[in-house]
């Protein structure tokens, strides 16, 4: 790489919005995404915590020779905002009729060019009318309603500090005073103003300025990555390439209900579903290195676009309508989403996009090998809690890349997911200590209910295995020795026990209330329902050895049978 010169300058804000230079936030940058506790620390840097000349970091931009128009590469989030503090405080000083006030900060938001026609200071060649009328605007036009999400932050954003300014100036005895000290905290806020003539070293800078800091995440530095390669002219296809990219991360980034997804997790697992395995903290490095390329560019945000669905469905299974003939794989997807595990993640993703490319990978492929590691990890993660090394998730990984590099061949397909099985088998506990940990692992009462998922999973499995007929909805957890036991002296873990649990049906449950054993075996008897399991009716009494024999034999039975790896 060729060795890129560039002056850094020490510059103020008044610097940098006084004079003749405009400032445009190109389409390909992210769009302003400040929340609340990012305004309020910034708030209270600039206004409380720090005096006249704060340094708020280094911003970078590059512009053609000879052109006033700055486009900013790092920094749109810092000088959004304040371009939205200066608004609010021309407005306040406007309501406090101080018209010569307000027009002097008003300079600082939109100026005449060498044609002497008037532009905003700031600008974005995405369209935001609301930017630019409802908040930039004097007056601003306060019928203007955000038209997106990157407008509805705006929004938010121009609401908090109207409150934060307001709340200043509402208790102050001489708030002209406190609005110009406002002012002048604003104009003297100091950067590190980095500016290049040439737009791909810019980025190079931006990328280089933020390789080690915290500012932006791996998520933020590909964006820039590859749309900078994709970039081309500055048109429509321009932002249709910037929509591809939003719009993947939106349907990770869900704001409707559905879980959040960390998008940093999803490029980390995607890319080791498909090339070598990395860290996180060397992931961007990694992909730089790779992606050069205008075509590499192009198909990098083709694939994740495409497997951003894929994953959502991995890790929230419910987004998605599954055939009937992958019940068994959602069902799996489901319990690994409650186990909160993370390591099997890549090879899920290949999972998903060979089961959804064409061919399709058989079914019985694909639903035999996700149970085959949700078994593996509720015998080892969740009962026996075994921590996994960093061995397994390249077991995973590699598994990921041989499935996503065996294409359309089903007979290499097969190989390469009856090899993860079999590894999976060598890696599992054995019976002993298993039997001893489930024996152990479960607990669920009134007052202790940090299982209760996991104990009705366990139920649900368990009852599915011995009686496959049994309808699933609307079961609730029984406890066969009643919970007042405790008080009168009965330990917690032997109430709580999992030998003591059964699944019943809401009514069936409401009728054994706290009913004594032998009533209980009648009306479960009654129900003429298969909800036993572990043999409770074939008990004539109820006791803490009862429920320690039943809990051994589930604890069997879950290895045995249940739980049992396919290859």
């Amino acid at each position: 790489m060729s060795v890129i010169d560039f002056n850094p300058e020490k510059k103020s804000i008044e610097d940098l919005l006084v004079g003749a230079d405009y400032y445009v936030i190109p389409r390909f940058q992210r769009p302003y995404s400040w929340e609340a506790s990012n305004l309020e620390d910034f708030w209270t840097d600039v206004v409380f915590d720090n005096g006249v000349g704060y340094f708020i970091g280094p911003m970078v931009a590059w512009r053609d020779k000879d052109n006033p128009i700055r486009r900013i590469v790092d920094g749109q989030q810092r000088l959004t905002t304040i371009a939205i503090m200066f608004a609010v405080l021309r407005d306040q000083l406007q309501e406090l009729r101080e018209t010569k006030l307000a027009s002097g900060v008003h300079r600082y938001l939109e100026k005449a060019d060498r044609n002497n026609e008037l532009q905003f200071t700031l600008q974005t060649e995405v369209s935001s009318v609301f930017l630019s009328n409802a908040i930039l605007k004097s007056p601003p036009d306060s019928t203007i309603e955000p038209a997106s999400e990157e407008e509805s932050a705006l929004s938010n954003a121009l609401e908090q500090i109207r409150q934060l300014i307001g709340a200043e100036v509402a208790k102050r005895q001489h708030p002209q005073k406190w609005l110009i000290e406002l002012r002048d905290r604003l104009l003297g806020l100091k950067v590190i103003w980095v500016e290049h003539g040439n737009e791909d070293d810019a980025y190079i800078i931006f990328e280089t300025l933020n390789s080690r800091g915290k500012d932006l995440e791996v998520v933020d530095l590909l964006k820039n990555h590859l749309l900078n390669r994709l970039r081309g002219t500055r048109n429509a296809r321009a932002d249709t390439v910037r929509l591809k990219w939003d719009k993947m991360r939106d349907q990770l980034e869900a704001s409707d209900g559905r879980a959040r997804i960390d998008a940093n997790r999803f490029i980390l697992h995607w890319w080791q579903s498909r090339t070598d395995y990395v860290a996180q903290r060397k992931l961007f490095s990694e992909i730089k290195k790779t992606v050069k390329s205008k075509p590499a560019a192009q198909d990098c945000l083709e694939q994740l676009t495409l497997d951003g669905p894929l994953y959502r469905a991995v890790v929230e299974p419910g987004t998605r309508t599954w055939p009937l003939e992958e019940a068994a794989a959602r069902d799996s997807l489901e319990a690994l989403a409650l186990f909160g595990v993370v390591q099997p993640a890549p090879l899920l993703l290949s999972l998903m996009r060979a089961r959804s490319s064409t061919p399709k990978l058989k079914a019985a492929q694909f639903n035999k090998t996700l149970q085959s590691i949700e078994r593996y990890h509720f015998q080892h993660t969740v009962v026996s809690q075994l921590s996994s090394s960093g061995g397994v998730s390249q077991m995973y990984a590699k598994a990921a890349r041989d499935l996503y590099a065996a294409g359309s061949d089903h007979q290499a397909r097969a190989d390469v997911l009856k090899d993860i099985r079999e590894k999976l088998v060598k890696r599992r506990p054995d019976r002993d200590q298993f039997v001893l940990a489930f024996k152990e692992r479960f607990l669920f009462t009134n007052g202790y209910t940090r299982d209760k998922k996991l104990v009705q999973y366990v139920l649900r499995r368990l009852l599915q295995h011995a009686n496959p007929t049994t309808g699933l909805a609307d079961l609730t957890i029984e406890h066969l020795m009643p919970q007042d036991q405790i008080a009168a002296g009965v330990a917690v873990a032997t109430v709580g026990s999992i030998g003591n649990l059964l699944l019943v049906s809401e009514k069936v449950n409401g009728k054994l209330d706290n009913a004594d054993f032998v009533r209980k075996k009648r009306i479960l008897g009654a129900a003429g329902l298969p909800y036993d399991i572990g043999g409770v009716l074939d008990k004539s009494v109820w006791t803490a050895r009862e429920i320690e024999s039943r809990c051994e034999l589930l604890a069997e039975t879950a290895y045995d049978a249940v739980w049992k790896l396919p290859v």
